[in-house]
């Protein structure tokens, strides 16, 4: 019953939101000077023009980053629904200008691979790993608590549930090779976010 209801607010909201028109908000636009030089705007998904209150994403910009080469810039949207709805878009900016929306991009934070070849979103309970030419490879999780990339590993740390209480069970920290993300070790941490991003 409860999936049902979910999938009529789906559809609601979209009904809602297909009846509007959609344009770009000038505050969520983002200027970026690439590496040859050239300013480029990154305008950010689209948005309603007139909002409905009641049936309207609230957008910001979360963050941007550029990879350690300096030549790629990632620009990280959030989008919320309410207290419980929320959504999300990548955009990568090439050294030539040119701009992509990254595929599958609901995530709740990006960072670059140390050698800035890759881009990793960690999601609730996925990870994605896009390549500069937009490759995506993803890996699920129950539920993902933090992660940091470590050298050439990305560092989970990873909250288990018994399967007949529905308790939390333990917490892992769980090391993912970059960029296959196949597992290469997992240790119990007691509880304690041991790959929390350094500041």
């Amino acid at each position: 019953m409860i999936r049902i209801n979910l999938l009529a607010l789906g559809f609601l909201l979209g009904q809602a939101q297909a009846q509007q028109p959609l344009g770009y908000d000038p505050q969520l636009a983002v200027t970026v000077k690439t590496s040859s030089g050239k300013v480029v705007v990154v305008r950010g998904p689209q948005v309603p023009v007139q909002p409905d209150p009641d049936f309207t994403w609230r957008w910001g910009v979360r963050k941007v980053v550029k990879n350690s080469s300096g030549q790629f810039t990632a620009v990280h949207y959030s989008g919320s629904l309410g207290a419980k709805y929320r959504d999300a878009a990548v955009f990568l900016v090439h050294p030539d200008g040119r701009i992509d929306r990254l595929k599958n991009d609901t995530v709740l934070d990006i960072q670059w691979t140390a050698d800035g070849r890759y881009l990793l979103g960690t999601g609730t309970n996925t990870i994605r790993l896009w390549n500069l030419s937009g490759g995506l490879r993803q890996v699920s999780y129950q539920d993902i608590r933090a992660s940091r990339v470590a050298g050439k590993t990305l560092c989970l740390n990873v909250n288990w549930y018994s399967p007949t209480t529905g308790q939390l069970s333990r917490t892992t920290e769980i090391h993912l090779a970059i960029p296959s993300l196949t597992q290469v070790s997992d240790k119990d941490t007691d509880g304690n976010a041991t790959c929390e991003a350094h500041p």
